[in-house]
């Protein structure tokens, strides 16, 4: 059942779990930009990585929700594979790449609450 106002989209918990993914995304990113310089590369690492596990956890969270509410698609799982495969293969990467790879996993983040719960 699709939401058609704005209280049935926030009271609906798939689209809460989606909106929480996006923002640790978000946090995720701005981090991985912070650490650019060199010398606080090492110190900020191990944060950059807990909130990226923090992201699969709330993906894989959402994709639990979605299958009890409505079934997934088989966009939400390329989705997941995506952030489960290409964003750590593109850390190996340079640096700018990986960035541009990670934000182009939120735009898909931002199509997946789109075209799950509106």
């Amino acid at each position: 059942m699709q939401a058609t106002s704005l209280a049935e989209i926030f009271s609906h918990p798939s689209f809460l779990t989606i909106l929480a993914t996006i923002l640790i995304v978000i946090a995720n990113i701005m981090i991985g930009v912070s650490m650019l310089p060199k010398d606080i590369r090492q110190k900020r690492y191990k944060l950059h990585r807990a909130v990226y596990g923090a992201v699969l956890v709330s993906l894989g969270v959402f994709l639990v929700v979605t299958h009890r509410l409505l079934g997934n698609s088989a966009f939400n799982y390329f989705v997941m594979a995506y952030f489960l495969t290409v964003i750590p293969l593109s850390r190996k990467w340079n640096v700018t790449a990986h960035a541009i790879i990670a934000s182009v996993g939120l735009v898909l983040l931002v199509g997946v609450a789109a075209f799950s719960i509106l």
